[in-house]
């Protein structure tokens, strides 16, 4: 502190001097300032009391725009009807099977038996070694597959291949030589010795008399006796056509079979045949290398050359169907079992080794798959350790899915990868347990305590606001107290909107909020929510219920449209409830490809089709004189195998084959190549050998007038509307391409749609009152703060100002002193009279 000498003069040169209280004249002048400025500053301070209430209010504010945001997410959780698909299951015998529900369910049940459970492969060693440091191998590596009888390969030995990962794809199923009858088979038909008991067909050039035990015989039964007869030369089977289907156990182009004659030709319903048909070959790929396989026959081993080098050794189950896997080739290390082990379970394929103890000094080389199902199967060389003591590989559990028989006579089955089965019911889990002889039903439910937890959680946000705005805006008669907002318009309109949301609730058959247990209490102004109506009333009529929570709407048809062919699929909280003309120009499309119209209903040469779509391909060969049915069954086959979504079926009586995206719009897309083309084949290609696209085809129109866009069935409004916010309709009117008036669709946001809105309508971050409001009261607090800043320059003057008053008065006291002290001096020095 700089000090002030009693001369005046400054104890340090260069800053302003600073007045000491008292130090001369004894006055407080600190408290004369400090006064002096208190009254100076009270401007100032008046503004930053202004500007703390403001903070306050936009605190108070906040404190309800939150209360608002958990009313409009509870509402948002229950204002849609697909948050009411959720159901309870159960089971009639959980010792068989379990079941637990799910969201996307409707109630229902199904009852079935459960015939196989599903299991995992596993291979054990037929001999064992006398410890884990025994040498297994000279090999200096070991093909690890799975799957690979889904191709038609039981096993894959590698052959000079590189360690790692291989690809090996089927990308062209081979097919046997077949013929198909003309007819359908009798229900019954009766083979009489003599009469009508043979056939003589040639297979691959080779002629053969084949004679049917006499008897009568079902079309299946029939179908059966002529493979028996065959000696396993032939297959044979009734398509969907109820035509017999005979083909060569050998497939690919070496394979050969023509009808020449027979006594039972006629009961058969097959004909001599003037030139024979031929297999299909397989085509299968290694790492990018393909292989032509023309001659395929079950136990036979092919060679498989590998695009990084080496081959893989291939033993056929028969003959090769579409698909893909990875095989990966590990190193046996030093060849004894423990590094054999350790390679397997170190390479991450889903295959686990492990050495069994059965003894002091005995082990068995264990493999499995960690997962159950035929798709899971081990594919692995099974002699591999043949030449040490653990001899060959043999399996002691067969990979399985697991097989129901749903519904008695007439039923159908359905198989499982796994145990865990999911689609029986919509949005309901299964878990087997054991097998049955007698069915067990699942039985699915409406789940009204999850439901009546989400009414009460909603209910209980509702009144989270009503209490806010109560604190802030109303007037509490036991304190005698007025809330700091009272009398404002928008918290008035808000808890209006929300009892009106209340009270005027109406859902079908009657349905009101007060009759699902939710009510106004008049007295505590809260709403109550009585949990055992709601469980009554949703049990009774869940459909009911919900849509009075939720979100939907109506048409009122006109021109083609009906009344389902326009329903909600998406409306936002900000979409404003009320009737909304829907109008399309172009109707949604599935992509389609119609063949050739072929009146017989068969193709005259055969012909291989190639299906493709979002980067995956499948394969079918069809021999020359095959049904478009049986043509339709293998294509959805293949299509089912590398889930795809297209579906083929016979249009037009039969007469022509018809491939279709199971999906609408212009995001539904697939390719066809034909081998094939002309007079007598499908027609599905006009070229042979190139690719033909068929793409389907977006809905178009308008909502309210308002132009939307359309995606498959979905057309949407632009969410920048205001009244239509992005309101999404599912139209599935077909056959329209003009601009065509569907009708008048109303929308209803219900009980939950409703409370969402008013809270959106106040909260929302563009134009909600109180997000206005807050932001009002931002922009307000921060001019305060400018206009407090402000101040600061001119106190910091006036309080400099004063300090230097004083100063200069302090100095000039000290000046007066300095000669009141010198005069009394001299005076005291002048002789005395």
């Amino acid at each position: 502190m700089t000090m002030i000498s009693p001369s005046g003069g400054s104890t340090s040169g260069g800053s302003p001097p600073i007045a000491i209280s008292g130090l001369v004249s004894g006055i407080d002048t600190t408290s004369l300032i400090n006064a002096l400025m208190a009254a100076y500053q009270q401007p100032q301070v008046n503004l930053q009391h202004q500007q703390t209430a403001v903070q306050t209010q936009i605190s108070d504010w906040q404190a309800i725009n939150s209360k608002l945001a958990a009313l409009q997410t509870a509402s948002d959780a229950i204002n849609s009807l697909r948050n009411w698909s959720v159901v309870t299951a159960s089971s009639s015998n959980t010792a068989v099977a379990t079941a637990t529900g799910g969201s996307g369910a409707t109630p229902g049940s199904i009852s079935f038996t459960v015939n196989q459970l599903a299991a995992a492969d596993t291979l054990a060693s037929s001999g064992t070694v006398s410890s884990t440091s025994a040498i297994v191998t000279s090999s200096p590596d070991f093909l690890l597959s799975q799957g690979g009888g889904t191709l038609g390969f039981t096993s894959l030995a590698s052959s000079g291949l590189a360690l790692g990962s291989h690809t090996v794809s089927v990308t062209q199923a081979s097919a046997a030589a077949t013929t198909t009858g003309s007819m359908a088979l009798a229900t019954s038909t009766t083979i009489t010795s003599g009469v009508n008991d043979t056939f003589q067909v040639s297979i691959d050039g080779v002629a053969h008399t084949y004679t049917l035990s006499a008897g009568t015989y079902t079309p299946a039964q029939l179908a059966a006796a002529v493979a028996s007869a065959s000696g396993g030369s032939l297959t044979s089977s009734v398509n969907s056509a109820g035509e017999l289907l005979v083909g060569t156990t050998e497939q690919g182009s070496a394979a050969t079979l023509q009808v020449t004659g027979g006594t039972a030709l006629g009961s058969l319903g097959l004909s001599a045949m003037g030139a024979a048909t031929t297999g299909v070959d397989g085509i299968v790929s290694v790492d990018g290398t393909s292989t032509t396989l023309t001659s395929l026959k079950a136990g036979q081993s092919v060679s498989l050359a590998s695009g990084t080098g080496g081959s893989i050794s291939a033993v056929l189950s028969g003959g090769v169907s579409t698909g893909s896997l990875t095989a990966t080739d590990v190193s046996t290390g030093n060849g004894s079992l423990s590094s054999v082990i350790s390679a397997i379970n170190n390479a991450g394929t889903g295959i686990t080794a492990t050495a069994v103890q059965t003894g002091t000094s005995s082990y068995v080389l264990q493999l499995g798959s960690k997962s159950t199902g035929v798709a899971s199967n081990l594919s692995v060389d099974t002699s591999a350790f043949s030449s040490s003591a653990l001899g060959s590989l043999n399996t002691i559990t067969a990979g399985a899915d697991a097989k129901l028989t749903v519904g008695g006579t007439g039923g159908y089955t359905v198989d499982s990868a796994s145990n865990t089965v999911t689609g029986l019911l919509p949005g309901v889990t299964v878990n087997l347990a054991s097998t049955s002889s007698s069915p067990v039903t699942i039985t699915s439910t409406a789940d009204a305590t999850t439901m009546a937890n989400d009414v009460q959680a909603l209910v209980t946000a509702a009144n989270g606001a009503l209490s806010a705005i109560q604190q802030y805006g109303g007037y509490n008669a036991t304190t005698k107290q007025a809330g700091p907002l009272l009398g404002n318009p928008i918290l008035q309109s808000i808890e209006q909107s929300i009892y009106s949301s209340v009270a005027s609730a109406v859902g079908p058959n009657g349905l009101s909020s007060g009759t699902v247990g939710v009510t106004i209490d008049s007295k505590t102004g809260q709403i109550d929510f009585n949990q055992s109506a709601f469980t009554s009333a949703y049990q009774a009529n869940p459909n009911g219920v919900a849509a009075l929570f939720s979100k939907g709407g109506t048409l009122a048809p006109a021109g083609p449209a009906k009344a389902g062919d326009v329903s909600l699929l998406y409306a936002a909280d900000a979409t404003v409830p009320g009737s909304y003309n829907v109008s399309i120009s172009q109707s949604a499309a599935q992509a389609t490809d119609t063949g050739a119209v072929l009146a017989g209903g068969t193709i005259t040469g055969a012909e291989t089709l190639t299906v493709q779509t979002g980067g995956t391909s499948v394969n079918y060969a069809a021999s020359a004189g095959a049904s478009l049915a049986s043509i339709a069954a293998g294509l959805n086959s293949a299509f089912a195998s590398s889930n795809l979504a297209l579906t083929a079926t016979l249009v037009n009586s039969g007469t022509q084959l018809q491939i279709t995206s199971n999906q609408y719009g212009s995001a539904s897309s697939f390719q066809v190549t034909s081998s094939a083309t002309g007079a007598g084949q499908t027609g599905l290609a006009t070229t042979a050998g190139t690719a033909q696209t068929f793409t389907g085809v977006d809905v178009a129109g308008t909502i309210n007038g308002v132009a939307a866009t359309g995606s498959g069935q979905v057309l949407t409004a632009p969410s920048s509307d205001p009244s239509l916010a992005g309101l999404s309709l599912l139209v599935t009117t077909t056959g329209v391409t003009s601009s065509t008036s569907l009708g008048t669709f109303t929308y209803t946001p219900g009980l939950g749609g409703q409370l969402a809105a008013g809270a959106w309508s106040a909260s929302n971050p563009v134009n909600g009152g109180i997000t206005t409001t807050i932001q009002g009261l931002q922009t307000e607090y921060q001019n305060l703060g400018t206009q407090i800043t402000s101040y600061n320059p001119l106190i910091a003057s006036e309080k400099l100002m004063l300090q230097q008053e004083f100063q200069s008065m302090e100095t000039q006291l000290g000046n007066l002193k300095s000669q009141g002290d010198y005069l009394s001096n001299q005076l005291a020095q002048l002789p005395h009279l």
